[in-house]
């Protein structure tokens, strides 16, 4: 037997009291009055009473409760006895198998020790116990819920294989905590078997295992790991005889402690080579690769990069997919005075390349519905309002989808019955003469000045505005302030119409009595480019995306689609369905629309996720600190089977031996207390 408080013994010490009660004489002298004692012979008295013990069976009693007293706060337990509930039913066992599917496990020979390794722990079940497999990477997929039978476990990790996606060790854990937190068994075990790669902890995941829990570690390794990678590309375009031409950028990585010479490098191109390169890099460095001009000829041109070859071959390919440039349509109206006012607009729209602008500048007394046709933004560029366009001619055309853009100067006139396209009334002229005023407040949660957040993007405390007409902006679901000026006069507003959008600016951008925006290149340029694309709802292509990221085909066609993935599995996709496709693997898609018969396909580009050709290791030891509080001996390949004694102060607690040698104990003191008031007043009438 063994004792959790051992210390708590010192109160044998205690025996001595019942001993010491029954040596005292206690016995009780009678006074009888004497006249006189000097005729009395003196004798002397001894008390046999002190001298030997009476009621020996009450003194044993005595002491025996405080002995059970003082073993019952040392708080006895049985180890061997625990050792042997833990064999008998120990069994009664909830394991938690959670293995590592993530693109990084795909090097060398990991996944084949790490599937040998999930197999060792499945051999440790027993005939009682419940085992879960959990397979993980970016997601978290219950491959296989409690159960004792071998053969669907063994047959779940048979069927798995490394996926395309990065390593997240948070989700995992936290099922993992959820299903022993559930759990009716003793005993409780999650194992997590992976190659710990540093990128998948992010230190933000809440999960803490209990103390009754228990995590094994199995880390799959190998010594002096390196790894080549694609993690990136970038594709600069230019124009040259009305044909686009796209120069490729590559950016290769050498993830090893040595110097990766001589690496080669290709550029293919709908199945083709066209460019081969090699290229030196230096220890745990990059480097970027440059590819000659090719012209680009498909509407959707498939291509890729691929470098080196190495023990982890999905990350040497970089996959994307080129279309052409789109361009946005502009009308520009302007009052066609001598005064070219829509210089400046124009010149910022030509030099535009993604996207870029078609555009052609007309004046207002020749705008006609027609010129709207195959328009996507119509430019009001201090003017009045068309007469042509108006009626609700305007109106429509914003209703229907198109952008209108109404940049205020001193021609700008606005009739009362045409007001419900602006955002709001149109006030006085604001005069600020001297240094003038600047802008105060800017909306960088719109996408037209999310462009100016980063620091050094546009310095508009530079820009100065002496001039500027004041908006009265409607309150309304539909308007919004996007800027305005330190005094709180509206700069740019918006106003939805329909499926189109209105935006409106308070000053113009020629004229130096108002202000010199169109002098500050740095601001004027991106403002014009990124409100026009976004009133003409620019959107170009992805080039290329990440495993993981979901695409809204619903948003673009109600038309069923079917689907070829890159491993050539094929799937339909009906019109009520919602439409939402998941990429879960590295390579190309293509979306062909059912209707669209022999029509060229959509295609989409998806590639590794760039982290995880980081194959930098996280300490196990470390990891499982964070989620017990507390590290545990991990296993390098197995996981050990050998049932284990229980600890000191578990198996204490599970016996509970002390509530029962306490009971005796205060059992025994109420019958010497029942026993010693009879024994006392039995001697009293003797």
């Amino acid at each position: 037997m063994s004792f959790l408080a051992p210390l708590f013994f010192l109160g044998l010490a205690a025996i001595a009291i019942p001993i010491l009660v029954h040596l005292i004489q206690r016995e009780k002298k009678n006074v009888i009055e004497f006249p006189s004692l000097m005729f009395v012979q003196r004798i002397p008295y001894q008390s046999v009473r002190r001298r030997r013990i009476r009621h020996w069976f009450l003194l044993l009693m005595r002491a025996a409760a405080i002995v059970l007293i003082a073993l019952a706060f040392a708080r006895p337990f049985l180890p061997q006895r625990a050792a042997a509930a833990v064999a008998a039913i120990g069994g009664n066992r909830e394991l938690v198998i959670m293995l590592d599917r993530s693109a990084s496990m795909g090097y060398g020979d990991h996944w084949q020790r790490a599937t040998a390794a999930a197999r060792d722990a499945m051999g440790s079940i027993g005939a009682n116990d419940k085992a879960t497999l959990i397979l993980f990477d970016w997601n978290t997929e219950v491959a296989v819920a409690a159960t004792s039978d071998r053969g669907r476990l063994e047959s779940a990790v048979g069927a798995a294989k490394p996926s395309a996606a990065a390593t997240r060790y948070g989700p995992p854990l936290k099922q993992a905590e959820t299903i022993l937190l559930q759990s009716s068994l003793q005993r409780r075990e999650a194992v997590l078997i992976s190659d710990f790669q540093k990128s998948g902890w992010v230190g933000a995941e809440d999960v803490h295992f209990s103390d009754s829990m228990r995590l094994t570690p199995v880390a799959i390794r190998s010594d002096k790991m390196a790894n080549i990678a694609v993690p990136s590309a970038t594709f600069a375009r230019s124009t040259f005889s009305n044909q686009e031409r796209v120069t490729v950028t590559a950016g290769v990585a050498n993830k090893a402690s040595e110097t990766a010479a001589g690496v080669p490098v290709t550029l293919e191109v709908e199945g083709q080579s066209i460019a081969n390169q090699s290229v030196n890099i230096g220890a745990n460095a990059s480097a970027s690769v440059t590819f000659d001009q090719f012209t680009l000829a498909d509407p959707a041109s498939r291509g890729v990069v691929k470098a080196g070859t190495d023990k982890l071959p999905i990350d040497n390919s970089f996959y994307f997919v080129l279309t052409p440039s789109q361009s946005v349509s502009a009308l520009i109206i302007d009052s066609g005075g001598t005064e070219d006012a829509s210089f400046f607009v124009s010149r910022a729209l030509g030099i535009g390349n993604a996207p870029t602008f078609r555009q052609e500048t007309v004046p207002a007394g020749r705008a006609s519905p027609p010129l709207l046709d195959r328009r996507s933004v119509v430019i009001l560029n201090d003017t009045t309002l068309p007469p042509g366009l108006a009626g609700g001619e305007l109106k429509r055309f914003v209703e229907r989808g198109g952008g209108l853009l109404v940049i205020v100067g001193p021609h700008t006139q606005w009739p009362a019955s045409e007001a419900e396209l602006l955002p709001g009334k149109f006030g006085t002229v604001i005069d600020r003469p001297g240094r003038g005023g600047s802008l105060g407040f800017r909306d960088y949660s719109h996408l037209v000045f999310e462009i100016f957040k980063p620091t050094r993007s546009g310095d508009w405390s530079a820009v100065r505005f002496q001039k500027y007409r004041f908006l009265e902006l409607e309150k309304g679901p539909s308007n919004r302030l996007l800027a305005s000026f330190d005094d709180g006069a509206p700069f740019a507003a918006e106003k939805r119409i329909g499926t189109g959008r209105v935006i409106v600016m308070t000053s113009p951008m020629y004229d130096e009595t108002w202000n010199d925006l169109h002098k500050k290149g740095g601001v004027f340029l991106p403002l014009i480019h990124r409100t026009v694309s976004y009133l003409g709802r620019y959107e170009q292509a992805a080039d290329w995306r990440i495993v993981g990221d979901t695409v809204d085909l619903a948003a673009k066609s109600k038309q069923d689609r079917a689907i070829v993935t890159p491993s050539n599995e094929r799937r339909t996709m009906r019109s009520n369905d919602p439409g939402t496709l998941e990429l879960s693997e590295q390579g190309i898609y293509e979306i062909r629309t059912t209707a669209a018969g022999t029509g060229r396909p959509e295609r989409i580009a998806v590639n590794v996720d760039p982290v995880e050709s980081d194959l930098s290791i996280l300490d196990p030891q470390e990891l499982v600190a964070l989620v017990t509080g507390h590290a545990t001996e991990s296993a390098s390949q197995g996981v050990q089977s050998t049932p284990q004694e229980l600890p000191a102060a578990e198996a204490e607690r599970r016996q509970g031996l002390w509530w029962y040698v306490l009971l005796i104990g205060l059992l025994l003191l109420t019958t010497e207390m029942v026993v010693a008031n009879y024994l006392s007043q039995r001697e009293r009438f003797l």
